[in-house]
């Protein structure tokens, strides 16, 4: 069932539909679909059924189990769920069961959410595809020779064919953002800080990891609207917007990429849709200034590689050996990362705070930015080359893949919330997604004009929908 999970939630308060229901019409898509797929890993259906059962029993007695009440969700294999497998696609842990729910998913319990899958993840989530050793290779419904993204491929895969009503991803460096814009499906970087982070760790690691957060994804940027409020950390619960209409949002609009080659037939829907929302009222401002973006996408790119490294993955002296000599390439940045001296990262830290100023003044006059997320349509499989070496086909010419972290990076070392919704189909005929980045923590600011946009841009998973048949 491809209705939103506002949707569904509202026929489930109803009685137009009932919990075990729409559980059942989530498994049907999961027999129906996951075969070819691949997103869903791990399933726990009598303990889904049995949560189903109980909303059920407490809407027949008068009782709301909360905002989520018999939605039917999965989560990224990465998020602890006790008694499942959280692998982070890892063969060393397969057999990795924590005994305890992450804060999220305890969260998303309490308010009524039946959870009954894991969806799949790249290896240590360090990839914009999503396969590993363990499962396999996760493809686009859109195109099952595309990529769905990644690391949360499996999840924005799920949403995409009615797997589930919602979704929980994560996002170091577009892991929410990349799935989303390629399968057609919205998704929430939060703001660093507002979504706890325990219980998303890699095993044998307690800390939470810099740049890292948690976030909803869904069918409607509505239902992100839904669920967040459900997940943040009560202590930090932003502030409310006031705005009702697109007249009284003052939006910069970047859809150029300064530091690489941006696909012509996604500038060209972005630029429809800029279009359509500056005809429905939107007011146009100029983006903030080029050294702003391009050093604080310098500074998350070192950041952010000392972030993801860890001891089981030790750099090469081949790649250390290299960076000393000059080279700037991918293996190179992140060997380097890997034994960065604290004192180097409180440096580095201090210019991501001069970033982070320079945010805020800019956000002063300016409500949000606008930009692409990535600089094509979903790319073709690409598993035999690592990370760092491959390429995507930009106006028919190869380009290297690190340089689209640059729509990534403007949010994360950052900390700024950032949406990913539809914008429209290209001409290949897969979805482009738009980015829309606001002030650290007005994530419901970020939200309000997302649904605002949506009701005029609308949505591309009828599509889909058609093509699943």
């Amino acid at each position: 069932m491809l209705l939103s999970a506002t949707e569904q939630r509202r026929r489930l308060t109803s009685g137009e539909i009932s919990a075990v229901e729409l559980l059942d019409s989530c498994l049907a898509q999961f027999d129906r679909h996951n075969a070819d797929l691949n997103a869903v890993v791990f399933t726990e259906t009598v303990g889904a059924r049995a949560a189903a059962e109980a909303a059920d029993a407490a809407h027949a007695a008068g009782e709301s189990l909360g905002p989520l009440h018999g939605l039917p969700m999965t989560i990224k294999d990465s998020i602890d769920m006790a008694g499942a497998p959280s692998t982070w696609g890892d063969v060393r842990h397969v057999g990795n069961r924590p005994t305890e729910d992450a804060d999220v998913v305890r969260q998303l319990k309490g308010a009524g959410a039946v959870i009954y899958g894991k969806t799949n993840v790249p290896r240590h989530l360090g990839d914009w595809q999503t396969f590993n050793d363990i499962h396999g290779r996760t493809s686009n419904p859109w195109d099952l020779e595309r990529s769905a993204g990644g690391s949360s491929g499996g999840s924005a895969v799920s949403l995409a064919t009615g797997m589930a009503s919602l979704e929980v991803g994560s996002d170091i460096g577009g892991s929410i953002r990349w799935p989303a814009n390629y399968n057609g499906v919205a998704g929430l970087k939060t703001s660093f800080g507002l979504v706890s982070q325990h219980g998303h760790s890699y095993p044998g690691h307690e800390g939470i990891v810099d740049n890292n957060v948690l976030g909803p994804i869904g069918r409607a940027v509505a239902d992100l609207s839904l669920a967040l409020p459900v997940m943040w950390q009560p202590h930090l619960r932003p502030p409310v917007t006031s705005k009702t209409s697109l007249s009284q949002f003052t939006v910069g609009v970047l859809l150029e990429n300064p530091l690489g080659d941006q696909d012509a037939g996604v500038t060209a829907v972005l630029q429809s849709a800029v279009d359509l929302l500056s005809d429905a009222g939107m007011e146009l401002a100029e983006p903030p200034e080029l050294d702003l973006m391009t050093r604080g996408h310098e500074v998350g790119l070192e950041i952010g590689r000392a972030a993801a490294s860890g001891p089981d993955d030790p750099p090469s002296s081949h790649d250390l050996g290299r960076y000393d000599a000059g080279a700037r390439d991918y293996a190179a940045l992140q060997a380097n990362a890997s034994r960065i001296t604290y004192r180097e990262w409180i440096d580095l830290n201090n210019e991501r705070e001069r970033c982070r100023l320079a945010w805020r003044e800019y956000f002063a006059n300016v409500d949000l930015l606008l930009t692409p997320i990535t600089a094509t349509t979903a790319p073709p499989h690409d598993t035999d080359r690592s990370f760092g070496d491959r390429t995507l086909t930009v106006n028919g010419e190869e380009r290297s893949i690190l340089d689209q972290w640059f729509w990534a990076s403007l949010a994360n070392p950052t900390y700024l919330p950032a949406l990913a919704m539809p914008a429209g189909i290209a001409v290949d005929g897969l979805p482009v997604g738009l980015q829309i980045l606001g002030p650290f923590m007005d994530d419901l600011a970020v939200l309000r004009f997302g649904e605002l946009a949506e009701k005029i841009l609308g949505h591309p998973l009828c599509s889909l929908h058609d093509r699943l048949g």
